[in-house]
């Protein structure tokens, strides 16, 4: 009977006081987790005769769950939108076909201050070829804020202005490539960097970032997009003293 009662008293004995570590031993502190978001929240999909969508964002995204509330608004109203044009495309009765809308972000830089993401963005509503474009975030963790490339330096015109160069002859040097040596007098002329979406690229620190220009903006729609990587060493100079230490010295 006393054996019974001993045994109940321990088993009824506070966590703490069951849990103590044996003498000498010291405690550990609880193991630190990072909050996981369910795998769905980075997916959007939609299918119907008129329309297939598809929104997908990359698994890194998770851990800035600001950042996925924020894509994933946008992505569940384009969605709608999509659906209203989709039948608006397709009236009851005409001979229908299936819209397509498809986006899925890939990360292009991550460290301790900043992410970036890219997608190709493609559509296609009837035609004879789809619609394509791209994308960029580039976000603060830190002060969980949405940035735009300009929004890195503290003079984006000087900065913009320090890139155009390197720009128009990396993106001459891929047109000749594409087109046998020859540049041509078609789609010869430099284009405006900052009207596109830029990147950053890098793991643990940025070394280098990407202008993405569309087909049939720096060519003809056959020689599709042209994705076109700097140095850093371009745009160092101008950055925010906030943003200095996420990107390489050289």
């Amino acid at each position: 009977m006393r054996m019974t009662a001993l045994m109940i008293a321990l088993l009824l004995a506070s966590p703490a006081l069951a849990q103590k570590p044996a003498s000498g031993t010291p405690a550990s502190p609880p193991a630190a987790f990072d909050p996981e978001l369910p795998a769905s929240d980075l997916l959007v999909r939609y299918e119907a005769p008129t329309l297939r969508f598809r929104w997908a964002l990359a698994p890194e995204a998770s851990l800035e769950p600001a950042l996925v509330r924020l894509m994933r608004k946008e992505a569940l109203a384009d969605r709608e939108k999509a659906i209203a044009q989709a039948k608006d495309a397709a009236p009851p009765g005409s001979r229908q076909f299936q819209s397509l809308w498809m986006e899925s972000w890939q990360p292009e830089a991550e460290t301790d201050l900043l992410l970036a993401l890219s997608t190709k963005h493609y559509e296609f509503t009837g035609g004879a070829h789809g619609n394509m474009l791209f994308k960029s975030v580039i976000w603060d963790r830190s002060a969980e804020q949405r940035l735009a490339f300009g929004q890195l330096f503290a003079d984006p015109k000087a900065a913009m202005a320090a890139v155009k160069p390197a720009f128009c002859k990396a993106l001459d040097e891929a047109r000749k490539e594409k087109r046998g040596g020859q540049l041509g007098s078609n789609f010869a002329d430099c284009l405006d960097p900052a009207a596109y979406p830029i990147v950053p690229m890098g793991e643990g620190q940025i070394e280098r970032f990407r202008v993405l220009v569309p087909p049939y903006e720096a060519g003809p729609w056959a020689e599709g997009a042209y994705e076109i990587t700097l140095p850093v060493s371009l745009i160092r100079a101008f950055l925010l003293p906030r943003y200095i230490g996420a990107f390489t010295k050289s």
